[in-house]
């Protein structure tokens, strides 16, 4: 099955589908993003999905080919951020980083 949809489309779905409860859209680094709370975990920036993750997990789809590190400066990468590739499922990623956002910002 092939998606005719631009990657912006996509996107845009994915924020059509994610808003609600405490997720919100905003902007980080000037780029359209999604927030629960005020914690980012997701990120459109320079027309790729920029996602954050455990590491290991970035680690995983950077070693699969699935991602790359995100270096919003060259040579400055962000821990736990990764590019994800548009052969990746999307909507499964961006629940998976909402989640672990949510972990993090949770009272220990």
């Amino acid at each position: 099955m092939s998606d005719d949809r631009s990657l912006g489309e996509r996107f845009d779905d994915l924020v059509e589908e994610s808003i609600g409860g405490p997720v919100t859209a905003g902007q980080m680094f000037g780029s359209r993003g999604l927030r629960t709370g005020r914690k980012f975990y997701a990120v459109w920036w320079h027309e790729r999905l920029v996602l954050k993750l455990p590491q290991t997990q970035v680690d995983g789809l950077v070693a699969a080919g699935e991602g790359e590190p995100f270096e919003p400066m060259a040579g400055r990468k962000m821990g736990g951020w990764v590019v994800v590739s548009p052969a990746t499922d999307w909507s499964g990623l961006a629940r998976g980083a909402r989640t672990h956002v949510e972990a993090l910002a949770a009272p220990s």
